[in-house]
């Protein structure tokens, strides 16, 4: 056999077993049960105006607070890696214009990183970035900030559905770990609805 021989007929041989490879792939894949789908707890927080999705598997404590203004805390369990705490806080009785929406949440973002011992000159070099959570749209900034002694990575994000009060949704866990909450905030804040929407 010649040479060229051999080759055609080595990449035929290849070729059918990648066929044959994906084949058995593809059986595979429908032969796996679906996965079910991990629980949420769903929290109706009338003061806040939202529905509200938390993480269950494992169940992370929530509780709200009035003072100074309406708020809810969802925390991870102790068990949990990396520990997390998320908030929502809302104005259901305020509304922002579209126009003046980046305005509004880079004013508020600044100010809030300061709470994360950012100074003044700090905080106004964070420029948000416009960002969608699903029936949200706003604005958005991370930052490394402190807490309690503690250091930590920031998200903060005000946004709301055009003619509806903004929401502001805050998520802080340890320095260089707010990559892996992104599954986290995908079905918690993905999820958040308006009552009565």
């Amino acid at each position: 056999m010649t040479a060229a021989a051999c080759s055609r007929r080595r990449r035929r041989v290849m070729g059918a077993t990648a066929l044959a490879l994906l084949g058995v792939s593809a059986q595979a894949q429908k032969q796996e049960p679906a996965r079910a789908l991990r629980e949420m707890q769903i929290h109706r927080v009338e003061p806040l105006g939202l529905e509200i999705w938390v993480e269950n598997q494992p169940p992370w404590e929530t509780k709200s607070t009035s003072q100074p203004h309406p708020e809810f805390t969802a925390q991870s369990p102790d068990n949990y890696f990396p520990p997390t705490v998320m908030t929502y806080t809302s104005w259901p009785k305020e509304r922002v214009a579209q126009k003046d929406l980046e305005q509004v949440a880079t004013s508020a973002i600044r100010r809030a990183s300061q709470n994360f011992g950012l100074n003044l000159g700090q905080s106004r070099g964070l420029s948000p970035v416009a960002a969608s959570y699903g029936v949200l749209q706003g604005f958005e900034a991370d930052f490394a900030g402190t807490g309690n002694g503690q250091e930590l990575d920031v998200k903060i994000f005000i946004g709301h559905t055009p003619g509806r009060f903004l929401v502001v949704l805050l998520v802080y866990t340890q320095r260089g770990k707010l990559g892996q909450l992104r599954e986290v905030l995908r079905r918690a804040w993905g999820k958040l609805k308006y009552l009565g929407a």
